[in-house]
């Protein structure tokens, strides 16, 4: 019945001017849409491209703005199915425009609000909204636009604020449609206007981003529409993603999948300083074939193709703030795939080799590699180690004499540390606070703006550590990894040792998309005290040591040897 009444729409626009149809009204609670849009596209063409472009813009800008739409008065996803089949039929932006106001003004009269805000003068990004302009509008959808965004609502249906610090969004009320294994061509038009209006709002590192965010849908309209399978759909995704630039861009399905026909190697790589691409330990020693490759040996061609063909083919698909930490997203697929089987070439000791390998599913391989799981040892009779990710609050307070007496200290970063003891850990190293990062953090009431929070300062304890601090760092010390080295780094006679980090500190903001699609990003700035940036660049440490393909297959830690050098120097 909806793909007949959307015909009837379409035949009433042809016979009458398009600006008279009506918009009912729906409410939140509507279920009409939730297994298909009944949206049919036609062709795409550059005016329609450009057509939808302006259109996935209007929808994210009332969703955020319009004193009634954003208060949660309408399901606005349906809204956008229920329109767009009469969208699709106008020829020209004098038509669309028209079209666009009379869809607007079906929303009811926008009430004056007092209450807004101008645009924080000192704000480190301003909203941007250039793109509603008289010169590309027409004067009626112009004028309507501006009354929106001068009258905004200053509460928000579809994003709620959450707070630790500084305030950072929080997408709430959005339907993930995780029944569908792949949305129709409606429904994955909408993710990418979620997702693009998302970013262009409550994103404080639009700004950062390598390509324009501005052009970014226009783009990959297209490639949404044309997906029409689910490998395709998580393709477009994927690649929409990256354009992020930050390392927190992971894409994941919220619905449980076995990947069964997707196999993986025996062995763990590593990307050392110039692209090179080496074994570095075993996932499952008991399957390394005698012919290799084996540790230290460097992988040169993947399948009769060099690595770096398997680089720029699989960067597009990750989200990654720099270019070490682009390598370490890639390890995961680079010598994957769906055939249990792969032809290697590899140079083992300078020796050029060939070997075709075993691949294995998930299920098949047991880890044959140790974690160290010790959160504190003496490193001979004077240094003290600690494993920032397992130190616990009790071990806090067991050490913290046994620190005072060491004369050099070492604070490994390089996984992901405990959330919970950063201030209390500081405080047995401290006797003073110090600043050591401020953020900026989203506004309600004028979506896009980013303003500064003041320094935020370290805790502080009784007594001062006396001697060297070596804080080690790597391309796997992300996110909270990162924010730690931050505060640490504070200490007097502290220095930082490894290679650039992942470039995305902050805390995380989850994102939901049709087909059981989920995502992150950065939910706050981060920056040092003095505004210095912290995204995409990373931590830079004082000294830098990448691994070498000698280090590696000698089983040696280069990054701590060079720790122990200088605290014994």
């Amino acid at each position: 019945m909806k793909q007949f009444r959307n015909l009837i729409i379409t035949a009433i626009l042809t016979l009458f001017s398009i600006v008279n149809l009506s918009f009912a009204q729906s409410t939140v609670q509507d279920t009409a849409y939730n297994h298909s849009s009944e949206v049919f596209f036609p062709e795409m063409t550059p005016q329609l491209v450009d057509n939808l472009d302006l259109l996935g813009r209007v929808w994210g800008f009332l969703k955020y703005h319009h004193p009634v739409i954003s208060k949660g008065a309408y399901n606005w996803d349906e809204e956008l199915f229920k329109m767009l089949p009469g969208y699709l039929q106008v020829s020209d932006n004098k038509q669309r425009d028209a079209y666009l106001t009379k869809w607007i003004l079906g929303f009811g009269k926008i009430p004056v609000n007092k209450n807004v805000k101008p645009v924080d003068t000192s704000a480190v990004l301003k909203p941007d909204m250039a793109w509603i302009n008289p010169e590309n509008l027409s004067p009626k959808l112009y004028n309507l636009l501006m009354k929106v965004y001068q009258n905004r609502n200053n509460g928000l249906y579809y994003v709620s604020f959450s707070s630790l610090w500084v305030k950072a969004a929080n997408f709430t009320h959005e339907n993930n449609y995780a029944e569908m294994e792949c949305p129709d061509a409606g429904f994955r038009l909408l993710a990418l206007y979620r997702y693009w209006n998302m970013v262009h709002y409550f994103f404080p590192y639009k700004n950062l981003t390598d390509t324009d965010w501005n052009i970014v849908m226009q783009q990959h309209i297209p490639s949404f529409i044309s997906a029409t399978d689910k490998k395709a759909y998580w393709q477009a995704v994927r690649r929409l993603v990256a354009q992020i630039d930050d390392t927190h861009g992971v894409v994941w399905s919220s619905k449980p999948t076995k990947s069964l026909d997707y196999y993986r190697p025996p062995f763990k790589l590593r990307f050392l300083s110039n692209d090179t691409l080496v074994v570095s330990a075993y996932w499952d020693a008991e399957k390394i074939d005698s012919s290799g490759p084996h540790i230290g040996d460097v992988i040169t061609h993947i399948d009769g193709k060099p690595v770096s063909f398997w680089i720029d083919s699989l960067s597009p698909y990750y989200a990654a703030s720099n270019h070490p930490v682009k390598l370490r997203q890639l390890l995961w697929d680079i010598c994957s795939g769906n055939e249990p089987s792969v032809s290697i070439s590899f140079v083992s000791n300078g020796i050029p080799k060939e070997a075709t390998i075993a691949r294995y599913n998930h299920e098949e391989m047991t880890p044959s590699f140790l974690t160290d799981s010790v959160c504190y040892k003496a490193l001979g009779d004077s240094i003290g180690y600690v494993s920032m990710d397992d130190i616990t609050e009790a071990w806090v307070k067991r050490i913290a004499d046994t620190l005072h007496s060491t004369k050099g200290l070492i604070l490994d970063l390089r996984e992901y540390p405990n959330e919970t003891i950063n201030y209390k850990f500081y405080a047995i190293l401290s006797d003073k606070s110090r600043p050591y990062f401020k953020a900026t953090e989203a506004n309600m009431g004028n979506p896009g703006q980013f303003t500064f929070s003041k320094p935020v300062y370290t805790g502080k304890g009784k007594q001062a550590y006396p001697g060297k601090i070596a804080i080690l760092i790597d391309e796997e010390s992300q996110s909270h990894a990162e924010f730690c080295t931050m505060m640490y780094r504070t200490l007097p006679n502290s220095i930082v040792i490894g290679n650039t980090t992942a470039g995305a500190d902050g805390n995380v903001v989850g994102i939901q998309l049709p087909g059981g699609v989920c995502s992150y990003f950065s939910g706050i700035g981060i920056y040092y005290p003095d505004g210095t940036e912290t995204q995409r660049v990373g931590i830079i440490p004082d000294i830098y040591v990448w691994p070498t393909v000698q280090g590696i297959r000698d089983g040696r830690d280069e990054i701590m040897e060079k720790a122990l050098e200088w605290l014994t120097e």
